[in-house]
């Protein structure tokens, strides 16, 4: 089974839970909560909601750079099927590092892939290729007297 994971339903996933956030602090300033108990832990809701929010977009954030496996950020909420479903053409799809080699023997899709490990933080840059050998030039080097005239 492919997992393949969409990052426009991960971010709308983190929208709805900064919108519940908002919707509960708007709750207990207009004092419409159903219970004291309910006002009380407002507060903490809320905070735990932007935590686990802010969390899921420094993991988001890590593998966008290549610092952490896509894999880590599936769930149900932003499975993705590959090759599945119109109207996802803009999305980005990001698929676990050991599904590359699997990834690269399948046909191109339009969707905009990242997959695969990046450069980490402190890694020293890749070797570069050698260029090609270059056959050596002889030039004729002028007599040590100048130029005969």
């Amino acid at each position: 089974m492919t997992k393949a994971i969409s990052l426009s339903a991960e971010l709308a996933e983190v929208r709805c839970a900064v919108e519940g956030a908002r919707f509960i602090a708007d709750a207990l300033a207009t004092h419409s909560l159903d219970s004291r108990e309910q006002e009380l832990q407002a507060p903490v809701s809320i905070t735990a909601i932007l935590v686990l929010a802010e969390l899921r977009l420094h993991q988001v954030e890590r593998v966008l750079r290549g610092e952490e496996d896509p894999q880590h950020l599936w769930a149900p909420h932003n499975d993705v099927t590959p090759g599945g479903g119109e109207g996802d053409e803009q999305d980005v799809v990001l698929r676990p590092w050991n599904q590359t080699e699997e990834d690269a023997a399948r046909p191109a899709r339009k969707k905009t892939e990242r997959s695969g490990p990046k450069r980490r933080r402190g890694q020293p840059p890749p070797p570069l290729p050698e260029p090609p050998a270059q056959p050596e030039c002889v030039e004729e080097q002028p007599p040590p007297g100048g130029t005969p005239s």
